[in-house]
């Protein structure tokens, strides 16, 4: 009787361990999903403040510009 318990366990730890370990690849997919989306998140925040810094420089200079015409 102890054999056939010890068997069904044994069964039954394999079973979860391939059960664990095939989360664990999609684990993995589905963090590399999230770092690349991370990536393009940042990226794309970078460049759209490279445009608004641009836009503020430009703001500035025809603001100093037009502020040494009033004097």
């Amino acid at each position: 009787m102890a054999d056939k318990d010890d068997r069904e366990m044994l069964v039954r730890i394999d079973e979860r361990v391939k059960t664990v370990f095939n989360k664990m690849d999609d684990f993995e997919v589905l963090f590399t999903n999230h770092l690349h989306h991370h990536e393009m998140w940042e990226n794309d925040i970078k460049s759209t403040m490279k445009w608004w810094m641009g836009i503020m420089a430009s703001v500035l200079i025809a603001v100093l510009l037009s502020a040494g015409d009033v004097m």
